[in-house]
């Protein structure tokens, strides 16, 4: 893992957390507001049936005729107060202004159902035919109990056949109820980003011993590939000087063989170590993919023909993407000298590359009869080879492959092995950096 990655993953991290966190923050938030939203209408409604079960009248209120033929009751400020002291459990109330709040008209019918009374408190803004014309809106409708503008208002029908229509001004009771949901939205913005702040600092120093990890990883791949060239050339050349005196046989022969398996592990080491450093420094241009595809093809022909096997390439068109171009001459490589090594001998090795919109697509297969029962996944495992005894002589260290796999990652996609009809494939999709 490089640093970058590193630094990547902490992005992913502290996306994740803070998604959760404003979910968990937003659910919150929203419950509190039901939960008032739903005591609010409950003690709406509580204070409706009230005054429908005192025939529209509050506890002591007295109904007066006005001149124009309305009717306007006349509170008993303690019976009002203690009312709605007991709905809201609230105590001490005594500004007079609270009584706005409980503003109410009802609307009486009789058994033909025409207006027969019309009465208001704190309304006084509603004309009869304003406050007649509510409550033939709320008589037609379904639903006994609901919400017509600033008002909420509740239906009874009576044995004798009339009945009462009833609207309460919820506008102060529904104002406080906005005035907490945007305290709530306040208070989120405002813990989502010093969360966030806390979540940045920390998550930089966590991530701190780990980029100090990598940084020493390299140092001791570095170090200890050139402290083991040493003694490994120094085997080597006594080995073939012992050929030289006493011939060659099946010990020295063996010992060769190790030799140059565990200079070409270290050679793969260190080429692990500088694709990481590559990462780190790279230039990205917009770039036609084929040349560096069909260059590096044309530099493996001559391996295959000495194998016995055929290469070839199929590229339709110029592909441009934004990348990397030792990049995808890496890549290209790795895929086509995996093919190689693991082609069926006289058998045939395709590369094909093409444009798919914004994207380049890279596939290389070759024919392979024993890949039916495969498991294709751990191919990208690092240093896992999948069999020991094919094609031993070609020197595979099962990192080539997981080289490739990390090069497509890069380039927002996965590298996919596939067989079908004893040919393995291997595709990619390259997204433009």
């Amino acid at each position: 893992m490089t640093e970058k990655s590193i630094r990547r993953l902490k992005r992913k991290f502290i996306l994740v957390a803070m998604g959760a966190l404003l979910s968990v923050m937003i659910l919150m938030a929203g419950l509190i507001y039901f939960f008032n939203y739903t005591a609010t209408r409950n003690n709406i409604r509580g204070i409706l049936d009230y005054i429908i079960e005192h025939e529209g009248n509050l506890p002591g209120a007295q109904t007066v005729q006005k001149d124009d033929g309305r009717h306007e009751s006349a509170s008993s400020d303690y019976n009002v107060v203690r009312f709605l002291s007991e709905i809201f459990n609230t105590n001490g109330i005594e500004n007079p202004e609270f009584y706005l709040r409980s503003s109410y008209f009802a609307v009486i019918y009789d058994a033909a159902g025409q207006v027969s009374e019309v009465i208001t408190s704190g309304v006084e803004s509603l004309t009869e035919e304003e406050a007649a014309a509510y409550g033939d809106e709320a008589m037609a409708k379904w639903y006994r109990f609901g919400k017509s503008d600033n008002y909420f208002y509740q239906v009874k029908h009576r044995e004798d056949g009339s009945a009462i229509v009833v609207y309460l001004d919820s506008s102060y009771q529904f104002a406080v109820s906005r005035r907490l949901l945007y305290s709530a939205m306040i208070l989120i913005g405002f813990g989502f980003i010093i969360a966030f702040l806390v979540v940045l600092f920390f998550s930089d120093r966590a991530i701190q011993p780990e980029i100090r990890n990598v940084e020493l990883q390299k140092q001791f791949i570095t170090n200890a590939s050139h402290e083991l060239k040493t003694p490994l050339a120094v085997i080597k050349a006594n080995t073939e000087m012992q050929e030289i005196l006493g011939g060659e046989s099946e010990w020295t022969a063996s010992t060769l063989r190790q030799v140059d398996r565990l200079t070409g592990l270290i050679q793969n080491l260190v080429m692990i170590t500088r694709a990481q450093e590559r990462e780190e420094k790279k230039d990205v241009t917009a770039i036609d993919l084929l040349p560096p595809v069909s260059e590096t093809v044309k530099t493996f022909e001559a391996v295959s023909r000495q194998a016995g096997k055929s290469l070839e390439l199929e590229e339709k068109g110029p592909v441009r993407l934004m990348a990397v171009d030792s990049e995808i001459r890496q890549l290209t490589s790795l895929l086509v000298d995996n093919a190689i090594k693991y082609c069926d001998a006289n058998g045939q090795i395709r590369v094909l590359l093409s444009q798919k919109g914004k994207n380049a697509f890279l596939s290389v297969s070759n024919t392979y009869a024993e890949g039916k029962n495969v498991d294709y996944q751990r191919f990208f495992e690092r240093f896992y080879r999948q069999d020991t005894s094919h094609n031993t002589d070609q020197g595979g260290y099962g990192i080539g492959l997981s080289i490739a796999g990390s090069i497509a990652e890069k380039y927002h996609s996965s590298l996919r092995a596939s067989w079908k009809e004893g040919i393995i494939t291997f595709s990619c999709t390259l997204k433009p950096l």
